[in-house]
């Protein structure tokens, strides 16, 4: 019920993420991120402490791989579930169990991974992977470009409700992190958003960054 796109940025070494849902708020249950380990998407029938747990393997040194065989080794519902891993040397895995709905799949990429179930049809992630791969810019921009490409094909089958951006660079403090949670044109406002907004906080972020112990003025 859901289509999504991870990527690790290879020159700043940030976390991403952009994920659309016939769902609200789906950025309320994934992804999980954290800066300089991972980022890891649960989708289908989400489990929201699979990226809890994950992050544990990812900071103890598992590969995106080898956590996502941990996980799925001790999870009853994961023929259900799709999970996708991006580890901190860019190292990229997912597995779509059998019992999603059709349309599913993924793409697994370098520093990247793209997966759907119940889409409009299987070219939908194609469609985002070259977005993703032909745009110029940051991760975001690049996310948002391959979020609205699987939105314009069809997206989730059954309709529209919620969508997410974000991006993580320092733990803790948010980098970019906007959210529709229940919208006609979920992507498109998303989009909207973020092109609004961006200058605000990106282009100010290193600045803030510095001011961190003293505290940020929010004008």
């Amino acid at each position: 019920m859901t289509y999504s796109i991870i990527a690790r940025c290879p020159e700043t070494g940030n976390f991403g993420a952009a994920i659309a849902s016939c769902f609200p708020a789906v950025g309320a249950h994934s992804p999980a991120i954290r800066a300089n380990v991972g980022i890891i998407a649960t989708q289908g029938w989400v489990n929201p402490a699979l990226g809890l747990r994950g992050m544990h393997y990812l900071k103890e040194g598992q590969t995106a791989n080898e956590t996502l065989n941990t996980l799925l080794h001790s999870d009853p519902g994961r023929e259900l579930r799709q999970l996708a891993i991006v580890d901190r040397f860019g190292n990229s895995a997912v597995y779509t169990g059998i019992e999603n709905d059709e349309e599913k799949g993924h793409i697994i990429g370098k520093q990247y991974a793209i997966l759907g179930n119940l889409l409009a049809h299987k070219d939908i992630l194609e469609g985002m992977e070259e977005a993703f791969l032909k745009t110029e810019g940051k991760l975001e921009d690049k996310l948002i470009a391959s979020l609205k490409v699987g939105d314009s094909l069809g997206g989730d089958r059954r309709g529209k409700q919620s969508a997410i951006l974000k991006v993580e660079a320092v733990e803790g403090y948010p980098y970019v992190d906007f959210r529709v949670d229940d919208e006609d044109e979920p992507v498109l406002k998303l989009e909207s958003i973020y092109k609004k907004n961006k200058h605000v906080l990106i282009d100010r972020y290193d600045e803030w960054i510095e001011s961190i112990e003293v505290g940020v003025r929010l004008k």
